[in-house]
């Protein structure tokens, strides 16, 4: 009898292809961008390490709503959780100032995100260790924002998420996240088959999230503007040249196939995405009631 999979096995494998330090660094040298004068932004704007969801157009998108609601200034920490390469936590701290401090499943990711926080020089305010999203740090009420984009999604032990982010943010902190919800049909196997999904319907989502303490403070849609960035990605992998040594690369066939999943769970089969901030209230919120 073989073991299914653990759940970090299967993310490792999914984002393997796509955390590799070299190809970041030769997109780059390709646009002229010489390493010893790498920015942030050059990496973050070219969509180098932002994986989440609309990539760099939506961390603006979230930066221009979080700025109406309550923006982290210099004397903020910033929790980012399922941080991947680094991009988003790296353009809050080019952005606002803030110190970052991300956390991820994958140790192939948080030493990328760490290389490359140290090549763009901003090590001294963006920071990251391998963590789990359900084991938070130990300090309560540490964090001024908790920022999420695209990682709720992968975790099972929804109760036990909310609850630990809540916990580890100061009263008054908000949650920032972005995420895919229900439905998740069978035209996203190609990514389902590789890494665990476990999207709720948006109402289910805001129980947890009330559940754990936090009230809601806004939702936006966002799944028009997610599916014009992969048809964007789409119309991009399409003009790429064939490879010279005419050999098939079977990681740009997968990745093809879950852009295609995407596009065609958001555009026809009723798939969401959406942008949610929360607030924890400087008081405890009454049972069954908001404040």
């Amino acid at each position: 009898m073989t073991c299914a999979p653990s759940p970090v096995s299967q993310l490792a494998g999914f984002y393997g292809e796509s955390s590799s330090l070299d190809r970041i660094l030769q997109a780059l040298a390709r646009e002229g961008v010489e390493q010893a004068q790498m920015t942030a932004r050059d990496l973050y704007s070219r969509d180098l390490d932002c994986h989440n969801l609309g990539a760099y157009p939506m961390l603006q998108t979230l930066a221009g709503v979080v700025s109406q609601l309550g923006a982290p200034g210099p004397g903020d920490r910033v929790l980012d959780v399922g941080c991947g390469l680094g991009g988003p936590g790296r353009f809050l701290a080019d952005t606002f100032g803030c110190s970052v401090l991300g956390i991820d499943l994958l140790t192939v990711r948080v030493d990328v995100a760490r290389a490359l926080t140290s090549m763009t020089g901003l090590e001294h305010r963006v920071t990251y260790r391998l963590g789990d999203a359900t084991r938070l740090p130990p300090d309560e009420g540490l964090f001024s924002q908790v920022w999420m984009l695209d990682v709720s999604v992968h975790v099972k032990a929804k109760q036990l998420l909310f609850k630990e982010i809540a916990r580890v943010l100061r009263p008054g902190g908000h949650l920032v996240m972005h995420d895919q919800t229900a439905p998740i049909p069978d035209a996203m196997e190609p990514l389902t088959a590789h890494t665990p999904f476990f999207a709720p319907s948006l109402a289910q989502l805001l129980v947890y999230i009330e559940a754990a303490g936090m009230r809601l403070l806004a939702w936006q849609d966002t799944t028009q503007q997610v599916v014009a960035h992969f048809r964007q990605m789409k119309a991009r992998a399409e003009a790429r040249p064939a490879p010279a040594d005419g050999k098939p690369r079977p990681w740009r066939e997968h990745a093809a196939a879950q852009v295609n999943g995407y596009l065609e769970t958001l555009a026809n089969l009723g798939g969401r995405t959406g942008m949610l901030i929360a607030h924890r209230p400087a008081a405890p919120v009454p049972a069954g009631g908001t404040r």
